[in-house]
């Protein structure tokens, strides 16, 4: 099918070559630096931005007949821009789908296959950034998801890529992990008037609407799906951004992209969100372009086009020759005569739940879906994909399924779990001896659906602090599937905050076997279970294994491992290596506080923990473990009592089961002289907190220091009835 209203590009005359155009005027580019090739005009040094929109399905937009929300900035922008009625995404997840979007290739090109445990090599694979730095762009980004972090590779080429966004507290929070949209909006904003002047590479990513959907006022009252809401508040965002480059003079002279990385299951075939499912609702995205000038403003184009053309249409427009081999093409360039199927997949369900995985493809007219069993559909009479012509339409099915078999699908290993640390967690045993899977298929992802509303359930029960009852729950699932990664990890995540160590590291060891490629994610809950297990060298080959996901988190782990040691001069310099992760910068601020107490510097430690309580304070960010206990132990060495008081009963009720803030608490009250049964009181709270022999014989032992010798026995003979 050719394009529809296709308006050919001026002649010869008006060509520019790069070099020449990037010292040009502004208005010399649109009006004199359009060449051609076909239909691609060329637009040598135009400034480009491109907008990612996360989970944004294109069925829930106005511009593609949605009447459920208002989005007044897209509309506008929609009259300027060509409109892609059928785009699709290669695979349901922000990071695959982002470096596919970056790289112009296929997953299994790439090697992106899941948001955790994959990093993308930029050697082999140029990012569209690297190639336009290359060229004499100047390169910047604003993401809102911690799964889009530099250290992904995904940064790779940029300037400045502003990932500041803190760390997840365990690998199944990764995923949800965001900033604001209006502050990733004003960092990106903040980069642009640095570089209006030159030829400049924008990306902004907004992570709404991504679950959990919590949209601002005024969306969240004036729409009944919280969806809906966090669309309208992107479209604001986006609003904000191109107002402001108008308000520059470079709205009409640049290359602008407005699209998502992938949709998102509302309910549909029993998905709520995405990554599992393959069918339309989770691969249709939004695709808008606009050129510079105002050239083909509102047009339509109906053949189906694909993320992996986003590269090669970009660079031809910007006059920079596309990498031999890409498999897609210039969305500008007429279409071919013959039918074009676009390849999807997700392997999610095989690495997180030990299902199977999924591809597809689709086009003009079907989707062919495959996993544990075949599925064919007409989008054009069944849109929803409720009737599956695998039974009724043979030939049809068989001609994709020789079609799809074309593509490669294995799942290698990832990088990260190819590293030499992933190595020595092998020689450790962690890899030995997968967890069974039972013989035969893997199970259906459609089919195994409700089991996930029973993991959820767990989940939820988690998050209430009722850790016991969660536990139960997991149990239960993984005795039916016991390769749900996802259940076991969060199993030994609820034991580790029950301080029930030895069973959260045999949980999160045998999450290692269900799932290697997800090492690098598990790795860090594994390191803190090991070093509170004494078991230093595991410690740190699981923090050496955490650094390739997430370097900061590796330094501060390696920190926590040499303070272990009681090599402080390690221990600082780890900690002093955290950069760009507010989270992991405050754990290591309280590294550097331990590291200050022991050397008895106890103002230093005292001023690097409250400018940590004034960075959380700020920045509205969740409180950090141990920072106000060290601030509490700082004060009470220089003497200020009523301060340290305070600041372990602030430790206290962030994290109740903090034994030792009790049991410094307590000697605070002895210092100031409170009464036998305030200290008394005191230490059965710590108890209830936490129960279990360790703290009846740390209430034991502090007695003893406060020449408590026979309030000492009582608390001792408990520990022994262990009660």
């Amino acid at each position: 099918m050719q394009f529809l209203r296709h308006h050919p590009c001026p002649g010869a005359a008006g060509r520019l070559t790069a070099s020449v155009a990037l010292a040009a005027s502004a208005m010399l580019l649109v009006t004199k630096g359009c060449a051609c090739s076909g239909s691609t005009p060329r637009f040598p040094g135009a400034p480009l931005v491109v907008v990612s929109i996360d989970t944004l399905r294109s069925d829930h937009l106005p511009a593609y007949g949605y009447r459920g929300v208002a989005t007044p900035n897209l509309d506008r922008f929609r009259k300027d821009a060509i409109l892609f009625e059928h785009a699709y995404a290669q695979v349901p997840l922000t990071l695959p789908s982002h470096v596919t979007l970056f790289t112009g290739l296929l997953p299994f090109q790439h090697g992106v296959r899941d948001n955790l445990g994959y990093q993308l090599d930029p050697a082999a694979h140029p990012t569209l950034a690297r190639v336009l730095k290359q060229h004499g762009y100047a390169t910047g980004a604003a993401v809102s998801a911690w799964v889009l972090r530099g250290a992904s590779g995904i940064g790779d080429g940029f300037d400045s890529y502003d990932d500041r966004i803190a760390a997840p507290a365990g690998a199944d929070a990764a995923g949800r992990v965001q900033r604001k949209g209006d502050e990733t909006t004003a960092r990106a904003e903040g980069w642009l008037h640095g570089v209006k002047d030159r030829p400049f590479f924008l990306f902004l990513h907004l992570y709404e609407p991504h679950a959990p959907y919590d949209p601002p006022e005024p969306f969240r009252s004036r729409y009944p799906l919280a969806y809906d809401g966090e669309i309208a508040a992107s479209d604001a965002f986006v609003g904000r951004l191109l107002d402001e480059l108008r308000r520059l003079g470079l709205y009409d002279r640049a290359v602008i992209v407005v699209l998502s990385d992938h949709g998102e299951g509302l309910g549909e075939h029993g998905e709520d969100e995405h990554g599992i499912l393959l069918y339309r609702w989770a691969l249709q995205v939004p695709l808008l372009l606009k050129l510079p000038g105002g050239r083909r403003a509102g047009e339509r184009v109906a053949t189906p086009a694909s993320l992996v053309d986003v590269v090669p249409t970009l660079l031809s427009l910007l006059g920079v020759k596309p990498k031999e081999g890409l498999p897609g093409r210039s969305l500008l360039e007429p279409a071919t005569p013959s039918p074009r199927r676009i390849y999807a997949e997700t392997y999610y369900p095989r690495i997180h739940l030990g299902w199977s995985d999924l591809r597809s493809l689709v086009d003009e007219r079907d989707q062919y879906i495959e996993g544990a069993r075949r599925e064919l559909y007409d989008l054009a009479r069944d849109p929803g994909e409720r009737d599956d012509l695998a039974a009724s339409e043979g030939d049809r099915l068989r001609a994709r399924q020789k079609e799809l078999a074309a593509f490669p699908s294995g799942l290698e290993t990832p990088g990260a779990a190819r590293s030499e640390e992933l190595q020595r967690l092998a020689a450790l045993g962690y890899l030995g001896g997968a967890v069974a899977t039972g013989n035969g298929p893997l199970p259906d992802p459609r089919t195994s659906l409700p089991v996930l509303a029973e993991v959820k359930g767990g989940f939820r029960l988690a998050a209430a602090g009722r850790d016991e009852e969660a536990i139960v729950v997991f149990g239960r699932v993984l005795e039916r599937y016991p390769s749900l990664l996802d259940a076991r990890y969060e199993m030994g995540q609820a034991l580790a905050r029950l301080g029930r160590d030895p069973e959260a590291y045999q949980a999160l060891r045998e999450a290692v076997r269900t799932s290697p490629s997800l090492a690098p994610a598990i790795s860090p809950d594994l390191a803190r279970v090991c070093l509170r297990l004494g078991r230093l060298g595991e410690a740190e080959a699981n923090a050496r294994l955490a650094a390739a996901a997430s370097p900061s988190e590796g330094h501060v782990l390696m920190a926590q491992v040499a303070l272990a040691r009681n090599d402080t001069a390690a221990a600082e310099r780890e900690a002093r290596a955290v950069t760009a992760d507010p989270g992991a910068e405050l754990r290591a601020a309280v590294v550097l506080a331990d590291v200050a107490i022991r050397r008895e510097r106890f103002a230093d430690a005292v001023a690097v923990t409250e400018a940590a309580s004034r960075q959380v304070h700020e920045q509205h960010l969740p409180p950090v473990p141990d920072l106000e206990f060290l601030r509490g132990d700082a004060l009470a060495r220089l003497g200020r009592y009523p301060e340290a008081q305070a600041a372990f009963e602030s430790e206290i009720r962030s994290f109740p089961g903090n034994s030792k803030a009790y049991s410094r608490l307590a000697i605070v009250y002895g210092l100031e002289h409170r009464t036998v049964r305030d200290v008394d009181a005191l230490l059965e709270r710590m108890v209830a907190a936490r129960p279990g022999r360790d703290t009846l014989e740390l209430a034991a032992s502090t007695l003893e220091s406060m020449g408590g010798a026979v309030g000492a026995k009582a608390w001792r003979r408990r520990a022994v009835a262990g009660r």
